[in-house]
């Protein structure tokens, strides 16, 4: 896995010039520190624990955002497969990741995934539902339009009726993955530009504070050898080839990012943080009627 640092400026020069389309105020290349490596010093399970209900009373969702699990699937450990539990939200949020059987990696403290849409074509409108970081308040009611027992399929219409996010959330029991398909719809009659953002607020191995990082196709957080934790980690990995653009990173917050200028917290590499995981995609031109697709995985390391 190839590791980009904030000194590079292959990492920060195509982020400013794509999100710049969207008018974001924000540029990477203001990022001068380089953070380095170091051990975690070891967190006790009280001072885990305190922090954990600090973060969740810190947190006030809207009333349609929810982390309660309506689906659960899992993978049970085998000689092939290695064991996955997960469950997703009746809005479209994973706010539970086990793997294995008892390294939980999201649902801690305050239970914050889910997506976002920035409309670039009105003024940089937001749209977004993180579950316990709550939400943008301009979503219809979620239509949970097909189930099995590995799958969920959930579609929802932003209120002023110009975008459709139809996902798709399944179980890959081989791979021990979450697949997260992402279907965009134009409903309108002119082009727009569009970007869509997943994030987490990762606890790998039940610890708030984690090393973060991203690549062009991925973003994660891990706890390191020496910390305190099961040296656990979660991927957010681009699944398959994508042509659109697209970045991952990490920030230094466990709240989901503003969809219009998700690189806000961005400060490089985070060693000991309680921070967070983005995958960024942009569509410089939807069609009017037309759909545009990103697919990511969720796998625990």
């Amino acid at each position: 896995m190839r590791r980009f640092h904030v000194e590079k400026t292959d990492f920060r020069k195509p982020i400013f010039v794509l999100i710049a389309l969207l008018a974001c105020s924000l540029s990477f290349a203001q990022q001068q520190a380089v953070r380095g490596r170091s051990t975690v010093p070891a967190v006790s399970t009280a001072e885990n624990a305190a922090a954990a209900i600090a973060q969740k009373n810190s947190l006030v969702p809207t009333p349609a955002a929810t982390s309660n699990c309506t689906w659960t699937f899992t993978s049970p450990q085998t000689a092939a497969n290695k064991y996955l539990q997960f469950c997703v939200t009746v809005n479209g949020n994973i706010t539970e990741f086990q793997s294995p059987s008892g390294v939980e990696h999201i649902r801690v403290g305050g239970f914050t995934e889910g997506y976002g849409i920035c409309d670039g074509t009105t003024g940089a409108v937001p749209y977004y539902d993180y579950a316990d970081s709550g939400d943008s308040g301009n979503w219809l009611a979620p239509v949970t339009l097909a189930t099995t027992a590995t799958s969920v399929k959930i579609s929802r219409t932003t209120s002023d009726g110009i975008w459709t996010l139809t996902q798709t959330i399944a179980l890959n029991k081989p791979a021990a993955s979450a697949y997260v398909t992402m279907a965009l719809k134009n409903n309108t009659a002119v082009p727009r530009l569009a970007t869509i953002v997943r994030f987490a607020d990762v606890d790998a191995g039940g610890v708030l504070h984690n090393n973060l990082d991203g690549t062009l196709d991925s973003a994660w957080g891990y706890d390191p050898i020496g910390s305190s934790a099961p040296y656990a980690g979660l991927l957010l990995q681009v699944n398959g080839p994508n042509t659109f653009s697209h970045q991952g990173w990490a920030i230094n917050t466990s709240v989901g990012p503003n969809p219009c200028t998700p690189n806000a917290n961005f400060v490089g590499t985070l060693t000991n943080v309680d921070g967070g995981i983005v995958s960024w995609n942009l569509f410089p031109s939807i069609a009017k009627n037309t759909t545009k697709t990103v697919k990511l995985k969720y796998t625990a390391f």
